[in-house]
């Protein structure tokens, strides 16, 4: 049986003297209660499976797969859940946009929704048939009167796939047909002084 270790070689004489007494009466309970037991031979080695170890990795594979398609499966309805019900958008009015020239095949959704509270206009943009721009380039929503850009409502890049764009506005709309009578939309590329308007209400 070894000699237990000694308080004043394991702690020496650094601490006050409640320290070293809350020490030493932790040291003497340790000394008490003496090592743990050992570990039993049935304990000590890692129980066996019935089954072969293949068989136990392939049953795995198979629940960890089933765990996986359950997720996607839930991952699906939620998202069909979300892209089916209503979107939320304050909408108070709506109205279409067409392309012009060589985008006469364009058309749009506009729909403008309530003034907030802090006095912004939300609008959300669904835009169809509207080229990618090249490297650099933009479109831009602007309101317009008699067919001529006036100010801006933002700009916005499309692909191959009709494109759903949210903007917002501080204008007062409530004034429409004074102020502003449309809204169009306008290419801008890099170097270009021209900006032609590509689609119009």
């Amino acid at each position: 049986m070894s000699t237990p270790p000694d308080f004043r070689d394991l702690v020496g004489d650094e601490g006050t003297p409640e320290e070293l007494a809350k020490l030493r009466r932790a040291h003497d309970m340790l000394i008490a209660a003496g090592p743990p037991p050992e570990l039993s031979h049935r304990i000590a080695e890692a129980p066996r499976t019935s089954e072969p170890e293949s068989h136990v990795h392939r049953w795995w594979g198979r629940a960890a797969f089933g765990l996986a398609a359950v997720v996607a499966a839930a991952a699906f309805g939620v998202g069909y859940l979300v892209g089916n019900e209503p979107s939320g958008f304050p909408e108070s009015r709506s109205l279409t946009m067409h392309g012009v020239g060589q985008l006469a095949s364009a058309h749009a959704t506009l729909a403008v929704g309530s003034q907030d509270a802090a006095g912004n206009y939300p609008l959300k943009m669904t835009v169809h048939g509207l080229p990618p721009v090249p490297r650099g380039a933009w479109y831009e929503l602007l309101l317009s009167k008699h067919g001529r850009p006036t100010l801006s409502c933002g700009t916005f890049a499309t692909a191959r796939r009709p494109v759903t764009v949210q903007l917002s506005i501080p204008y007062d709309l409530s004034d429409f047909p004074k102020l502003f009578d449309g809204w169009v939309v306008t290419l801008h590329r890099p170097r270009q002084e021209h900006v032609p308007v590509v689609m119009t209400t």
